[in-house]
This record gives structure tokens, C-alpha cells and sequence, in this order.
């Protein structure tokens, strides 16, 4: 009988122990590969998350600092400073980076610092951290070793690294040296056609922006709750200034405010519309579609405050809007309206509303602190902005030098 060797299946099965430890050790490379670049775009992810946590908080805390009350001359800017790095600390713990809330320090030194950006010969752009005249905030936000925080990595056991480290630093301004205003990517600016008389230049009367908010000769007997959303009968430390309009067939100088033709021919519903949605590209072409904050321009205006209007503005209490001020005003033949040079925006706040009888109507406002995206600041103005900005009105001038407005505001990351 022909004998049959077994060699030949040893051989196999001696290759397949051979093979099964290479095959493995492939394995857990390729599994290790796998992990390195899942972990680099966890990383990457989470640096995406963390910064966005950290843009917010920055927002908020710039938004929280240039509170109004600071229009309160008993609060202090360290008092400021100091709740908006609380209000920093809870917007950014809404957010989460890889599953976990993001946490910040907000001591006084710790992820939230305010400072001003300032030029020195030696250094160039630098932060100087104080809470006094503050124009920018600095937010950290980490998940580090360090800080017993990192983020959780894959395979920690294969790629020899089971956790690693994210840090950004983000830096939103804020500045209040406004040039005009423009509507910005559908955004309408939040402002109404309405003028305040701004001052007297005889000193005689005293029912001006001037004497009631400026020299604080107005009343204190309101203030607006931001948890309710509420006007409510209690001082708050800011002035109060009442706008009153004239009776049908008055002239208008006897107001201290005046309704303002933006495109809407000075008729009821147009400028409703404009009371409710602020005013858009359409309600500033005649002005290139600016609405400037410095610049002395003339426009018509109506001093008598209509039932119907009376009711917009009702709505619109407890809201902040934009207004202008006037100055020099002349009576046209039209009883009740005027050419008004307008010249300064301010922020303002609707209070009370109070009917009157003959289409007369006293409102009740206080000034307040508003941040806009529609703000153009006076330092991006380029030379090419600057002749299509003064083209549409061949009297408008462009200030030497730029007031900086107590009232308003642009907020902006820096890049």
C-alpha cells in the first residue's frame, strides 16, 4: 500500500500560525491609523465647538458691560465688568464640547478679561487689562490635562494617548465712534422717524435732550424690567424726558418732537410700518441708503402725533430704538410741520404713552444703551465710502473728528 505524507497540510497549517500574528499586528495598525485620524477630527470638531462656546460668551459679555445702567451715575464699571463675566460664565456652560458644558473662570484674572487694545511704540497692538473704559473682552475657553478637563480620545490604549488638549482664545471690541447707519444683511436699522429737540440755543426752554437727559433735569419714575419685559413704576436712576406733540393745526415749534418723512411722505401707515420694523434699504435711498449719526442733514417733519400713531408707539413700549436729534427748525405752510436739521443719533426707550385730545399725544421715554450690527464706526471708513457716503447730499459734512456716542454701540469680533 502507497503511503500518503501528511507534510504538505502541516505546511499549511504552519503558514496559517505564521500568518495569524501578522495579520493581527496589521490589524491594530490600521485600527491604530483609524484612531489617530478619528481623534484628529474629534479635535478638530471640538476646537470648532469650543470656539463658538467662546464667541458667545464674549458677545455676551461685551453686550452685558455696556448695560444701561450705566446711565446710572452711582454704578461703577467694576460692578459692570464683574456681572457680565457671570453672564460670560453662563452663556458659554449652555454650550457643550464633546458632551461636556464648557467652563470659565470668571475671577477678575481668570478666562474673562476686559481691557483696552492700545498702540505702544515698543510692542505695537497691545491688550492692557482693566475693567475701567474697557473697549474689548478676551474670553479663554479650554479643555485641557491641565485644568482635569481634556477631551476623551479613542483608542487611547492603542494610539498611547487616551486624551488631549483644546485651547482658543477669542477677542470681541466694542465701539461707540459711530459714522452712520446701513441695514445689513436683511437686517432693517432699529430705529424710528422720529427727532428729539436736541437743544435751545436761547436757553429758554428746557423740555430739551439737553436739560431733561444730558444735565438730568428729567423725572425718575420709571424702570424697565428685563425678566419681565415690563415697565414698571419704580425710579432706576436714569432721567426721563417727555416728547410732546402739538395739537391739529399748531406750528410745530411749540413740539419737542417731530415725526420724520424717511421716504414714508410723512403718511399714517408708512410710518407705522417704519415704528414697527425699523427702517430699510428702501426707506433710505434718497440717502444712499445710510442713515448718518454725525453729520447734519434736513428733512421734513410733522409734530402732530396721530391716534394712529400713538398706537404704533404704544407697541413699541419697553422697546430700545434709534432716534435722531434736531436742532434749527423752520415752520413750513402745512400747520404742524417743519424742516428740521437733524444732527446725532441716540437710543432711546418708550416708557408710557398718553393720549391727548385734538391728536396730541405726550410720550414718555428715558435714554438707554443699544448695540446694532447697522452701525458703521468712524475708523473702517474708507476714502472710497467716504465720497459715496457724502454724495447723496452735496450739504452733508463729514466731522473732522468723531463724538463718541454714550448710547450706541457696535460689537464685533476681532480676526
Amino acid at each position: 500500500m502507497k503511503r500518503i505524507s501528511s507534510q504538505p497540510g502541516n505546511l499549511m497549517a504552519n503558514r496559517r500560525g505564521t500568518l495569524q500574528p501578522a495579520i493581527a499586528v496589521a490589524l491594530l495598525a490600521v485600527g491604530a491609523a483609524m484612531a489617530l485620524v478619528l481623534n484628529s477630527l474629534w479635535k478638530d470638531a471640538a476646537v470648532v465647538e469650543l470656539r463658538s462656546a467662546a464667541e458667545a460668551a464674549a458677545l455676551a459679555a461685551a453686550g452685558e458691560y455696556l448695560n444701561e445702567a450705566r446711565l446710572d451715575p452711582r454704578t461703577d464699571e467694576e460692578t459692570l465688568a464683574a456681572m457680565a463675566r457671570q453672564k460670560a460664565a453662563v452663556v458659554a456652560k449652555a454650550n457643550r464640547v464633546a458632551g461636556q458644558p464648557v467652563q470659565l473662570n470668571a475671577a477678575f484674572a481668570g478666562d474673562i478679561v476686559f481691557g483696552r487694545r492700545v498702540d505702544t511704540p515698543e510692542y505695537g497692538p497691545t491688550f492692557l487689562q482693566t475693567d475701567q473704559g474697557a473697549n474689548a473682552v478676551e474670553v479663554r475657553a479650554a479643555r485641557t490635562r491641565a485644568f482635569g478637563n481634556p477631551l476623551p480620545f479613542f483608542l487611547g490604549g492603542v494610539t498611547g494617548q487616551s486624551t488631549g488638549d483644546a485651547i482658543v482664545s477669542v477677542e470681541a471690541s466694542f465701539d461707540n465712534t459711530i459714522d452712520h447707519f446701513r441695514p445689513v444683511a436683511g437686517m432693517p436699522v432699529p430705529a424710528l422717524p422720529l427727532a428729539i429737540l436736541a437743544a435751545d440755543p436761547a436757553g429758554e426752554r428746557i423740555d430739551t435732550w439737553q436739560q431733561r437727559i444730558v444735565q438730568r433735569g428729567g423725572t425718575d419714575n420709571f424702570r424697565f424690567d428685563a425678566e419681565t419685559r415690563r415697565v414698571i413704576a419704580e425710579p432706576d436712576g436714569i432721567p426721563e424726558m417727555e416728547l410732546n406733540g402739538v395739537p391739529l393745526n399748531t406750528p410745530a415749534s411749540e413740539a419737542n418732537v417731530v415725526l420724520l418723512d424717511l421716504a414714508n411722505g410723512l403718511d399714517e401707515m408708512q410710518i407705522n410700518q417704519q415704528i414697527i420694523d425699523g427702517l430699510n434699504a428702501d426707506d433710505l435711498q434718497e440717502w444712499n441708503g445710510i442713515l448718518p449719526a454725525q453729520q447734519p442733514f434736513n428733512l421734513a417733519g410733522m409734530a402732530t402725533i396721530t391716534t394712529p400713531v400713538q398706537l404704533a408707539f404704544e407697541e413699541m413700549i419697553g422697546q430700545q430704538r434709534i432716534c435722531l436729534l434736531y436742532g434749527a427748525q423752520e415752520n413750513l405752510r402745512v400747520p404742524g410741520w417743519a424742516m428740521v436739521t437733524c444732527q446725532g443719533a441716540v437710543a432711546i426707550r418708550i416708557l408710557q404713552v398718553i393720549p391727548e385730545a385734538n391728536e396730541r399725544a405726550t410720550i414718555v421715554i428715558q435714554p438707554t444703551i443699544l448695540t446694532t450690527r447697522t452701525a458703521a464706526l468712524a475708523q473702517f471708513q474708507s476714502v472710497e465710502d467716504e465720497q459715496q457716503n457724502n454724495s447723496w447730499n452735496t450739504a452733508a459734512q463729514r466731522p473732522q473728528t468723531y463724538t463718541p456716542n454714550p448710547y450706541i454701540y457696535k460689537v464685533y469680533l476681532n480676526k
